[in-house]
């Protein structure tokens, strides 16, 4: 019962609705590539990278999974668009509940589908 509430819940990381456990992965790649840019240290940012390099590796895994055939370029491109919504939010997204919101979701989402998102 808790794996299928978990599953469902991972599902559904927005108020738009379901998407692709894909879809998903490419936004956590986003969030810790943006949080990479705004950290103080470089050993933070590297931190931050290590987390968006493992979110879209496995981004390009499932999508193909999914049956979408993706390159890694073309994945990147699409994470750097959703990098660049986060970027448009300033240094203040840090203090939003969205943000508090994607950090908590992507760190569960890691556990539950095995990305190693600390180094």
């Amino acid at each position: 019962m808790r794996k299928l509430f978990l599953t469902t819940a991972l599902v559904v990381p927005t108020s738009a609705g379901a998407q692709p456990y894909s879809e998903s992965m490419a936004d956590c790649a986003a969030v810790y590539q943006n949080a990479a840019q705004w950290v103080k240290t470089d050993e933070s940012a590297d931190k931050m990278m290590h987390a968006a390099i493992q979110w879209a590796e496995a981004a390009v895994v499932q999508a193909r999974a999914e049956g979408a055939a993706v390159s890694t370029d073309a994945l990147w491109q699409k994470i750097d668009r959703k990098t660049e919504a986060w970027e448009a939010k300033g240094s203040a997204v840090f203090f939003s509940q969205d943000f508090r919101d994607w950090t908590q979701y992507c760190r569960r989402f890691a556990a539950d589908r095995g990305v190693s998102i600390v180094p």
